[in-house]
C-alpha cells in the first residue's frame, strides 16, 4: 500500500503520519540487494528514488536493469507505456552524497565490511541534517545494530539508525528484519517498522533486543557453513547440501545466486565478533580460518556465483540452472551426479511417504530422516540438529520468540516446514527424552570432531554453552510440550509459547491482528500475504479461526464491538482459495491433476463455510474494506455485515476486440465454473439471502462486478478511489457500529437469519425492554429519554448475559492433543 494507516492504535500514529510525509528515499549500493529494493519501492510507492553508487558502471546496470524489466511489464500488459515512463522518470541516479539532503530515508546496502560503512557513515552525516531525515537504515547479514550505529560521530545520527535487512529475491521474498539496538529512539524504531510492514508489504521481524545478524541470517549461513567444513569432492555439495532440500534449497545454490560475498564477509564478522555464549560461533572461526580454504580459492579466482563473469561458483550456470559442479580437489567443474539412492536412501523414503500421503516436506518426512540409520540420517543429525539447538538458545535467552523463528525460516528461507515446527515433530514423535537421546547419539556419531561436540551439547556441559542447559530440559521440568499452538481445522501453527508465563499468545504468518482500543472497540485482522494475493489456504482457515477467537473473548469481556476486515498490499487485493491445495501433493505438469478425495475436498468447504458462518452470526459487527476480490476472497465478504470497495483499475482482455485495453477492473469476481468446480465457501447461497436476484449472480459468474456495479445492485455500501480513505471510513463505521448493545445486535441478527415472524417480534420486543435479560437498555434509552445530561457509559461486558441465538464457543481456536499425534493436516477432515 502506498500509505500507511494506524488501525486505531494511538501509539502508532506519530509514526504513520511520519511515514505518510515521505517523498524520497535514497539508496546507497547499486548491486543485487539495492536494485531489488529500488523495483520494489517503485512498484508499491509513489516516491522519488536516490540511487548512489561510487560506480558509474553500477549505476548503468542498474538503470539497464530497471529499462529491461518496464519494457517486458509493458509487453506483457501489466503496464501501460506512459506507466513505464513514469517510473523511469522517478529514479536519480547519482554518485554525490550531496545528493542525499534532500532524502526522508537513508537506505545502505553497499556492502558488509564495516571500514567501508564508517566511510559512507561519515559522507551522509556532512550531506544530511539529522532533524529532517525520518530514519537512516544499513542492510546486515552479520553486524548489529549497537556495531553499525557506533560508527556515526553524532548521537543525533545514532536515534535515527536502524539494521533493515531483506531476503534474495527482494521485490520477491516476504520477510524483513527490523532491529533497534541500544541507541535508537523507539519513534525511529516504529517508523522502520511501520515503513517495512505497510510500504513494502513485507512480513516483519521486529527485534527490540540486538542480535548478530537478526534471525534467518545466522540460520541461514549456518546452513552453508556447517556444510562447508565436510566437503571433499564434488559429491559432498550435492549430497550433504541436498539434505537442505528436504526443507527449502541447497543453500550453495542460493548462495550462487546472490553473489559470495555476503557470506564470506559475514563469515569473517561472525568469527571475530560472536559472544562467547553463541553455539555456533566455531563454524566461523577454525584455527584462524573464517571459511574453508576451498571457498576461499572461488574467491580469489573470481567464481562468486552467477553474476560473475564466468557464470560460475560453488556450481557452474546455464542460463538459470546449474549445470555442472565445482571439485575442490582439482579446481574444475564437472558433471553432477545424483544423490546415492544406497547412502542417502532415507531422503528418497522421505519424498516417496510425501506423494503416497499427499504431502509436500511433511514433518513426518523429516521425523523420518532425523530417525534413519543412513548417511542422510547421519547428515540431520550432524547439520539441522545443531540449528535446533541454536533455534532453542534464541528462545532461551529471549532474542526472539518460537513464532517468529517459525516465521523467519518459513517467509524468508521459504522452508516447508518452519524450524520451530519440526522441533515440536520431534518432540511429539520421539518425546523430549527421545529428543535428548537422538541429540546424544549425534553427539556420540561425531566424538572426534569437538566443533560438532560443542555444537550438539544439551546438558551445559561443554562449548559455548557450558553452564547454559537446554531449553529442552527446561521444558521437560516445566511439562512443556510444544513450542507453538496449532489451529482446530488443519494444525497449522496459530501461536507461540510465552515462555514466562507458559500460555499461548497468537501469532501468525498470513494475518495480522490489531487489538481494539479501550474506546474505539474495533479489532482489525489483516490477511497478510499481498505477494500471493492474500489467498485462502488451510494455513490462512486455521489463523482466521484463533484470531476470531480471540475476537469472540474481547466480545465477551466488553472489549471488542466491531472487526475491520481487509487486507495488505497495493490494492488491498484478496484471491481466493489457493489452487495448489487443489492438486494432491505437488502438481508435476507430465502427470497431470492428482484429484483430492470427496472427503478432503467436502472438508475444505465445511471448515471454511462454518468459520465465515460464525464469523457472520456472531454478535460482533463486521465491515470488510478490499479492492479486487476473486473466488474465495469474494464469497468471505458475503458473509461480512457490510462491504466497502476500492475502485480497481488494470488491464483487462475483450474476448470481442482479442484484445488487452487499459480500464476499470471487477471487484467481485467468481470463475470457478470456468475451472469445472464450484464456489465451495457458499457463494450461491450468500448472494441469494444478500438479495441477488438471479441475474445478477449470473452477471458476477458471467463477468464479475465492478465496484460500482456492486454498489448499484446493492452489494455493496460504499466505493472509494484511495485506499486510506477507504480504511479511514470503514474504520470509523466500524466504531460506530461497535457502539450497538450486544443485546440488541444479537437479536437482531437472529430475526434477520429468521426472517419475519411477527408473533416471535412481539415476544422479542418485550423482552428486550426487561432489564433482566437486557441489561444493556438501563445505560441505552437513557440517551434517549434524558437529552439534557451525557449518558454514562456503557459496560459492554457480556460475561453475565445470555444473548438470544448466540453462544460463545468453548474452544479457543487450537486444537487439543492427547499422546503422540501428528502435526500435518491431522484433522483436515474435522
Amino acid at each position: 500500500m502506498n500509505c500507511a494507516f494506524a488501525y486505531g492504535d494511538k501509539s502508532l500514529e506519530a509514526a504513520v503520519s511520519r511515514v505518510n510525509e515521505i517523498q524520497c528515499v535514497a539508496i546507497i549500493g547499486a548491486g543485487t540487494m539495492g536494485q531489488g529494493i529500488v523495483i520494489d519501492l517503485l512498484r508499491k510507492s509513489p516516491y522519488e528514488i536516490l540511487l548512489l553508487d561510487v560506480k558509474q558502471e553500477a549505476l548503468q546496470a542498474a538503470r539497464d536493469r530497471f529499462e529491461g524489466l518496464w519494457k517486458r511489464d509493458v509487453s506483457a500488459f501489466r503496464l501501460r507505456e506512459e506507466d513505464r515512463e513514469r517510473l523511469s522518470s522517478r529514479v536519480t541516479y547519482t554518485q554525490e552524497y550531496d545528493a542525499l539532503s534532500r532524502a526522508d530515508i537513508i537506505w545502505e546496502v553497499a556492502t558488509e565490511r564495516s571500514e567501508i560503512k564508517a566511510s559512507i557513515f561519515r559522507l551522509i552525516e556532512e550531506a544530511v541534517d539529522p532533524v529532517s531525515i525520518a530514519a537512516i537504515f544499513s542492510n546486515t547479514s552479520s553486524h548489529t545494530t549497537e556495531e553499525l550505529a557506533a560508527l556515526f560521530a553524532s548521537g543525533a545520527f545514532r536515534e535515527k539508525f536502524l539494521t533493515v535487512h531483506g531476503y534474495f529475491p527482494f521485490e520477491s521474498n516476504r520477510l524483513i528484519d527490523v532491529m533497534k539496538g541500544k541507541y535508537a529512539s523507539n519513534e525511529t524504531f516504529k517508523i522502520g517498522t511501520v515503513f517495512a510492514d505497510q510500504i513494502l508489504e513485507k512480513t516483519v521481524i521486529s527485534l527490540p533486543v540486538d542480535h548478530h545478524g537478526y534471525i534467518t541470517d545466522p540460520l541461514f549461513q549456518a546452513m552453508g557453513a556447517i556444510v562447508s567444513w565436510d566437503v571433499d569432492g564434488p559429491q559432498d555439495i550435492v549430497e550433504r547440501g541436498g539434505l537442505w532440500d528436504l526443507f527449502t534449497a541447497n543453500p550453495f545454490v542460493v548462495l550462487d545466486q546472490t553473489g559470495h560475498m555476503p557470506y564470506t564477509e559475514s563469515s569473517r564478522h561472525l568469527g571475530e565478533a560472536l559472544p562467547a555464549t553463541d553455539r555456533l560461533r566455531g563454524l566461523y572461526n577454525r584455527d584462524g580460518a573464517y571459511y574453508p580454504e576451498w571457498i576461499a580459492r572461488l574467491e580469489i579466482s573470481g567464481d562468486t556465483g552467477i553474476n560473475s563473469s564466468k557464470r560460475r561458483g560453488f556450481y557452474a550456470w546455464s542460463k538459470s540452472k546449474p549445470s555442472a559442479v565445482y571439485d575442490p580437489k582439482s579446481g574444475d567443474y564437472v558433471p553432477m551426479g545424483e544423490i546415492s539412492r544406497k547412502d542417502y536412501w532415507s531422503y528418497y523414503e522421505a519424498t516417496e511417504k510425501d506423494r503416497l500421503a499427499g504431502k509436500i516436506k511433511s514433518t513426518a518426512s523429516l521425523v523420518h530422516v532425523a530417525c534413519a540409520s543412513d548417511a542422510g540420517g547421519r547428515a540431520f543429525r550432524r547439520y539441522a540438529l545443531p540449528l535446533c539447538l541454536y533455534a532453542l538458545d534464541m528462545i532461551q535467552d529471549r532474542i526472539a520468540t518460537p513464532g517468529q523463528i517459525n516465521i523467519a525460516t518459513r517467509a524468508g528461507l521459504r522452508f516447508k516446514v518452519g524450524l520451530i515446527e519440526l522441533i515440536d515433530a520431534l518432540i511429539g514423535s520421539l518425546t523430549i527424552d527421545g529428543l535428548i537421546q537422538l541429540v546424544r547419539r549425534a553427539q556420540d556419531e561425531n566424538a572426534d570432531d569437538p566443533y560438532m561436540v560443542d555444537m550438539l551439547d544439551v546438558d551445559g556441559t561443554t562449548g559455548p554453552r557450558i553452564n547454559r542447559p537446554c531449553l529442552l530440559l527446561e521444558m521437560k521440568r516445566r511439562n512443556l510440550s510444544r513450542l507453538l499452538g496449532y489451529g482446530k481445522y488443519y494444525r497449522t501453527p496459530v501461536a507461540e509459547l510465552c515462555l514466562d508465563s507458559g500460555d499461548y499468545r497468537g501469532c501468525y504468518l498470513d494475518l495480522k491482528f490489531g487489538e481494539p482500543s479501550t474506546k474505539g472497540r474495533v479489532a482489525s485482522i489483516i490477511f497478510n500475504s499481498p505477494l500471493r494475493g492474500n489467498v485462502f489456504n488451510k494455513a490462512v482457515i486455521d489463523q482466521l479461526g484463533h484470531a476470531y477467537s480471540r475476537v469472540l473473548k474481547l466480545h465477551a469481556k466488553g472489549a471488542c464491538g466491531a472487526v475491520l476486515f481487509t487486507a495488505a498490499g497495493t490494492g488491498l487485493r484478496m484471491f481466493g482459495a489457493d489452487a495448489r491445495e487443489f492438486n494432491r501433493g505437488w502438481f508435476e505438469r507430465d502427470k497431470g491433476y492428482a484429484p483430492l478425495s470427496e472427503s478432503e475436498a467436502a472438508a475444505s468447504s465445511r471448515n471454511g463455510v462454518g468459520l465465515f458462518r460464525l464469523i457472520q452470526q456472531s454478535p460482533v459487527a463486521s465491515i470488510g474494506v478490499f479492492g479486487e476480490k476473486w473466488g474465495g476472497g469474494a464469497e468471505f465478504t458475503y458473509f461480512l455485515d457490510l462491504r466497502y470497495d476500492i475502485r480497481s483499475f488494470g488491464f483487462t482482455f475483450d474476448s470481442l476486440k482479442r484484445q488487452s485495453q487499459w480500464g476499470l477492473k471487477c471487484n467481485y469476481n467468481q470463475p470457478e465454473l470456468d475451472y469445472a468446480i464450484l464456489p465451495g465457501f457458499g457463494a450461491a447461497g450468500e448472494l441469494k439471502r444478500l438479495g441477488m436476484g438471479d441475474s445478477v449472480i449470473f452477471e458476477l459468474f458471467d463477468q464479475g462486478l465492478t465496484a460500482d456495479r456492486a454498489f448499484q445492485v446493492g452489494l455493496c455500501n460504499g466505493v472509494f478511489d484511495n485506499e486510506l480513505e477507504a480504511l479511514q471510513r470503514g474504520f470509523e463505521r466500524a466504531r460506530q457500529m461497535a457502539k450497538d448493545a450486544p443485546y440488541s445486535r444479537a437479536l437482531f441478527k437472529k430475526e434477520l437469519a429468521r426472517g419475519a415472524n411477527d408473533a416471535a417480534l412481539a415476544t422479542e420486543t418485550g423482552e428486550i425492554f426487561n432489564p433482566k435479560k437486557n441489561p444493556f437498555i438501563s445505560v441505552g434509552l437513557l440517551a434517549l429519554l434524558d437529552r439534557g445530561k451525557r449518558p454514562p457509559a456503557m459496560n459492554y461486558s457480556c460475561d453475565q448475559v445470555e444473548l438470544p441465538g448466540w453462544r460463545y464457543p468453548s474452544e479457543n481456536g487450537m486444537a487439543e492433543f492427547s499422546g503422540e499425534q501428528e502435526l500435518d493436516g491431522a484433522s483436515a477432515n474435522s
